[in-house]
C-alpha cells in the first residue's frame, strides 16, 4: 500500500507502510547512498481518498543511481490529471504504482533537459494503448531561446508530421496536442497558465543558467502545491510564486559551497539559499527533489543548512512517495 505522506505545517505523519521497496533490503530500510543503491519498486495500492494529491515518481537527476528522474503526478478529486516533468523512468513508476491515467490530459515541462523530458513519448504511447478513445494532450512548457527549443517545437520534433514518432498520433487512437509557450523572461510577471472551476496553474520564470526554464503553482480546492524544477535562485521569483503555498518541491542538485562544482550553482540552489526562499514565501511544507548522490550522501548537512532559515516541515522525496496535499490547514 503506498506510503501517504500528511503535509503539515508542523511534520510529515507517516500513515501506511512504505511505498517502496528496496532489493536486498528490509521493507521501510533507508536507500543506500551512491552508484550502488538497490533499485527502487514502487508498491501498487488503491487510490487515496484525498480530493488534491501529489505523487513522487521520479525523485532524481540525470545519473542513473536507483531513482527515477524528475516527474510529478497531480491528482484531482481523486483522478491523476497533471504531470509535472516527465524525467526518464517515470513511466516504470507509473506502471508500478497501478494509478489509472486515462483523465491525465495536462503536462507541465518545467524546462527540456532529458531529465525532466525523456519519457514524454512512452508516456503518450502509453495512454493511447491503454484507452480506446481520441485524446488530447495539452503541453505547457518554456518559450524557446538559445540551443533550446521552444515547447511548441520541442512537441512537434516527437510528434508532428516529420517528428520522430510522426506515426503515433494515428497507431492506434486519434491523438492532438495543444502546446503553449510560457514566458522565460526573468523579469516577466507571474502567468496564469490555466484556469477550470476550482483549479488554477500559475507559472513564472526561474533561473537554469542558460536554459529557459519555469516553475509551477497548482492552486486546488483552497490549497496551492508548487513544484521549482530545475533553478539557481539568484533571484526572488520562486518566492513570488510560492507565497503562502502549502507545499513546495524544491530542485536540491547540490550541496552548499565549494563543495559541488562550481558551474552546478548557476544551474541549481545551494541548501541555505532554499531555506532563504522558503522562508520568505512562509510555505508550510517543503519537499527536497532532484537529488544526486552527492545529496543522499549529505542529507544531515543540507538538512541543517535548510533549517538555518526555513521552520517549517522538511523531508527528502523518494520515489513513489504519497503526499495529501489537503492536510495544511491554515491556522
Amino acid at each position: 500500500m503506498p506510503r501517504l505522506l500528511m503535509a503539515s505545517s508542523l511534520l510529515f505523519v507517516f500513515v501506511a507502510s512504505a511505498a517502496c521497496a528496496h532489493v536486498g533490503a528490509g521493507a521501510g530500510a533507508p536507500a543506500a547512498a551512491g552508484a550502488d543503491s538497490a533499485p527502487q519498486r514502487c508498491a501498487s495500492g488503491p487510490s487515496s481518498s484525498t480530493t488534491f494529491e501529489l505523487v513522487v515518481l521520479g525523485s532524481g537527476g540525470p545519473r542513473g543511481f536507483g531513482r527515477a528522474a524528475s516527474s510529478y503526478l497531480v491528482l484531482l478529486g481523486g483522478k491523476a490529471r497533471i504531470l509535472v516533468d516527465v524525467g526518464p523512468g517515470a513511466f516504470v513508476r507509473l506502471g508500478e504504482l497501478g494509478v489509472d491515467f486515462k483523465d491525465v490530459d495536462t503536462l507541465l515541462l518545467t524546462h527540456l533537459h532529458i531529465d525532466h523530458t525523456g519519457d514524454v513519448p512512452g508516456f503518450v504511447k502509453s495512454r493511447d494503448l491503454t484507452f480506446d478513445e481520441p485524446m488530447t494532450f495539452r503541453f505547457f512548457g518554456p518559450a524557446g531561446g538559445g540551443d533550446y527549443p521552444s515547447t511548441k517545437t520541442f512537441i512537434d520534433r516527437l510528434f508532428g508530421e516529420h517528428g520522430a514518432y510522426a506515426y503515433l498520433p494515428k497507431f492506434r487512437n486519434e491523438l492532438h496536442f495543444a502546446v503553449t509557450d510560457l514566458p522565460t523572461h526573468a523579469d516577466a510577471p507571474i502567468h496564469e497558465v490555466l484556469r477550470e472551476r476550482d483549479l488554477r496553474v500559475t507559472s513564472i520564470a526561474v533561473d537554469h543558467d542558460d536554459v529557459p526554464a519555469v516553475a509551477f503553482r497548482i492552486d486546488y480546492a483552497g490549497h496551492a502545491l508548487v513544484v521549482s524544477g530545475d533553478l539557481a535562485s539568484k533571484n526572488d521569483n520562486l518566492a513570488k510564486l510560492a507565497a503562502g503555498a502549502d507545499f513546495l518541491v524544491y530542485d536540491t542538485a547540490v550541496v552548499d559551497p565549494p563543495g559541488s562544482p562550481k558551474k552546478l550553482y548557476d544551474l541549481h540552489t545551494a541548501p541555505h539559499r532554499i531555506g532563504e526562499i522558503a522562508a520568505a514565501a512562509r510555505v508550510k511544507s517543503l519537499l527536497l527533489s532532484h537529488i544526486p548522490p552527492m545529496v543522499e550522501k549529505a542529507q544531515e548537512p543540507v538538512l541543517r543548512s535548510v533549517k538555518a532559515s526555513y521552520g517549517g516541515s522538511v523531508a527528502f522525496a523518494t520515489d513513489c512517495m504519497r503526499i495529501d496535499l489537503t492536510s495544511a490547514t491554515p491556522r
